[in-house]
């Protein structure tokens, strides 16, 4: 586990939550973030399992797991033997994989932790819902804790009906799924397991993970009212109750941060100028596309901050479970002078970079961004308007969503196969930095930023749903 040392559960008489986390990092980071505030504000005890799908894990997903403060327990769970894969997995399958293999673990987990004190519940992310017969064995509730937006949700609790009433393939829809309170999802922005034949074993699972997921006792969402207003409408003959308890980012004390270069950088421009560009850390872009992304910063003359890596023919996930030590760290994918030419404009950092502490500096004024759940949130927490360049998964509805119905983000026009000309990258940035667009967007973040904040406050309505559902799990564990 490199640094990360396992730290194991004291003995105590809390009702403790016992949290298992899929090997996904924009799952692990809100995760770890719900377990600190059940172990800091809600009196309970937490153990958080996460889940490996390499070997040995990304530094940068032991990073994040490292980050849970001292109270919360953590246990890494070992990583699924390498012949245990078929050829050509996708990630969701070794996701799945990585779960499976390691329910018997878990199990024993359990009964280990029931032992010693009160077991409260158990909570998974959408990948591990298939855990739920351990909650059975020892007597607890098992809640689901959804880390993408209530959207994302609603089409997946809605999909076993959508799929036995559509005729074809999802990819050749010409009418958009309509769900309540939700823009139109139209065939283009849907995840890629929907677009896959409806006959292939990668949507098959899909829809199998759909339905496992209306079997919990509950649904934590990563999301808030102020986001999405529709939270909870079309739950109608679903029977789950859903609580948004969002928007739960990654906490770090600001100081861990201000040693890093891109934060000295950012100290010397002024304020609102700095285009921050960042896919993420599973995002990657092709060797053209990168460099007509450093050809459009360049085109745009703005001041930058860019978070590359290096560019992935064939994925657009390519750094999904992050990346290990020894990978080639050379920018020698850049145009040729473009390092040369934009000296003193922006700043291309190869290194981790602390985005929460970048989005939170008063120099940023906008966001290039894959639409991940996370870095939307964590954007929205900074006030921070985006540009929006999806890649995969559900990131297409949330563009849409953060465009259409949020007004906080304008999208990069695409061309054939999706590309985005440099023209097309100096044009996005400008609509997001310059004119009457800029400001209404400026305006509207810093309105959803106070907003969102609150939620999470002592008296805000995201503390009070986990303050309810604490309760419910403390009254479950005395019985």
């Amino acid at each position: 586990m490199g640094k990360l040392q396992e730290r194991k559960p004291a003995c105590t008489e809390r009702p403790r939550v016992l949290l298992l986390c899929s090997p996904c990092m924009g799952h692990l980071i809100p995760f770890v973030e719900l377990a600190r505030r059940l172990a800091a504000d809600h009196g309970l005890a937490a153990t958080l399992l996460f889940a490996s799908a390499t070997s040995p894990p990304s530094e940068q997903y032991l990073a994040v797991a490292a980050a849970a403060p001292d109270a919360v327990d953590l246990v890494a769970l070992p990583v699924p033997p390498p012949d245990a894969l078929p050829p050509g997995a996708r990630e969701r399958e070794r996701a799945e994989l990585a779960v499976a293999s390691n329910i018997p673990r878990v199990r024993e987990l359990a009964r280990a932790l029931a032992a010693d004190a009160p077991l409260a519940a158990l909570v998974v992310d959408m990948v591990g819902v298939r855990a739920r017969g351990v909650a059975e064995e020892v007597g607890v509730p098992v809640y689901m804790f959804f880390t993408s937006p209530w959207m994302t949700l609603s089409l997946l609790l809605h999909l076993p009906g959508i799929d036995a009433a559509r005729v074809g393939e999802h990819r050749d829809a010409t009418e958009p799924i309509r769900l309540p309170g939700c823009v139109p999802i139209h065939a283009h922005d849907l995840p890629a397991s929907m677009l896959a034949d409806r006959s292939s074993s990668m949507y098959a699972g899909f829809v199998s993970m759909a339905k496992a997921m209306k079997q919990v006792d509950g649904i934590l969402v990563n999301t808030t009212r102020e986001i999405e207003p529709a939270v909870g409408d079309g739950m109608d003959g679903l029977e789950l109750p859903v609580h948004p308890v969002g928007p739960l980012v990654w906490t770090r004390p600001a100081a861990e941060d201000r040693g890093h270069e891109c934060m000295g950088w950012l100290d010397q421009q002024p304020r609102g100028s700095v285009v921050y560009v960042s896919f993420g850390s599973g995002g990657t872009l092709t060797w053209q596309q990168t460099a007509e992304l450093a050809l459009g910063l360049e085109l745009s003359q703005c001041r930058f901050i860019w978070a590359v890596k290096r560019p992935h023919q064939s994925s657009a996930n390519g750094a999904f479970f992050g990346t290990q030590n020894g990978e080639d760290t050379s920018l020698d994918f850049l145009p040729e002078g473009f390092m040369e030419r934009t000296r003193g404009l922006g700043l291309v950092t190869r290194s981790w970079a602390p985005q929460t502490a970048i989005l939170g500096h008063p120099s940023v004024g906008c966001f290039v961004t894959h639409c991940g759940w996370n870095s939307v949130l964590e954007s929205v927490m900074n006030g921070v308007p985006m540009i929006m360049w999806p890649l995969y998964a559900e990131q297409n509805m949330n563009a849409a969503m953060m465009e259409v119905q949020v007004g906080v983000a304008v999208r990069a026009k695409v061309g054939l196969d999706r590309f985005i000309s440099k023209e097309g990258v100096a044009s996005a940035i400008q609509r997001a930095m310059v004119g009457e667009e800029a400001e209404r967007m400026r305006k509207r973040a810093s309105e959803l930023r106070e907003k969102s904040v609150h939620d999470l406050s002592k008296d805000g309505c995201a503390t009070h749903a986990l303050a309810q559902i604490a309760n419910v799990w403390k009254c479950s564990s005395r019985k």
